[in-house]
């Protein structure tokens, strides 16, 4: 198994699109790994309305780069 690593910041507008790539991909021994860097907009939200057991949502305090 993999694991694919998604960072993001404040993106819920072209996050369901970036999610769904990873989703789709013929290769399926993987778990989707979000870090949310401190989202204020809808971002844990978008992340929820997928039901997939290969994605692992977490939210850290925002850093930055």
């Amino acid at each position: 198994m993999i694991t694919v690593l998604l960072t993001t910041y404040n993106d819920a507008n072209s996050l369901p699109k970036t999610v769904k790539s990873v989703l789709y991909q013929s290769y399926k021994n993987y778990e989707l790994l979000i870090v949310d860097d401190g989202s204020n907009d809808d971002t844990q939200k978008v992340i929820e309305k997928f039901s997939d057991n290969r994605i692992r949502y977490v939210k850290i305090e925002h850093r930055g780069r």
